[in-house]
């Protein structure tokens, strides 16, 4: 169980994807919230803030690289962990700042839930580049 709630927020337009890792995540005691794509985030975002968001990469309307890249650029935002989920087979491409974490599907719980404490443990990552976490077979 996580010592106090923290609030985060998954976005993600896979609605079962978002939905499982709500109901995973609310078991292990965090507040969660669900965005289906980035402008529905930055809607959520500007009424209040969030200890980590979770987003995937390849959403329509707004993508997850610009939810970052509008979350980095925001002074209430800018120091929130973010972890981009991907499904894609190469090497996504390195954005620094942007990114604590590169989490790539299928992923178990297991490496969400350590890289989720990673990032909440550390200093902001978005200073430093991003950590490439990549599910085992």
């Amino acid at each position: 169980m996580v010592p106090t709630q923290l609030s985060v927020l998954i976005v993600d337009d896979e609605f079962g994807l978002a939905e499982m890792l709500r109901e995973m995540l609310s078991e292990y005691g965090y507040d969660v919230t669900l965005a289906i794509n980035g402008r529905l985030a930055l809607e959520i975002l500007s009424e209040r803030k969030v200890d980590l968001v979770i987003a995937d990469m390849m959403m329509p309307v707004i993508d997850g690289t610009e939810l970052a890249a509008a979350m980095r650029s925001s002074d209430t935002h800018r120091g929130t962990p973010i972890i981009m989920m991907t499904s894609l087979p190469t090497a996504v491409p390195r954005v620094d700042g942007l990114f604590n974490a590169i989490l790539r599907k299928p992923f178990t719980p297991d490496q969400l839930l350590t890289t989720m404490r990673d990032c909440l443990a550390s200093e902001p990552e978005h200073d430093k580049g991003h950590t490439d976490t990549r599910a085992k077979p």
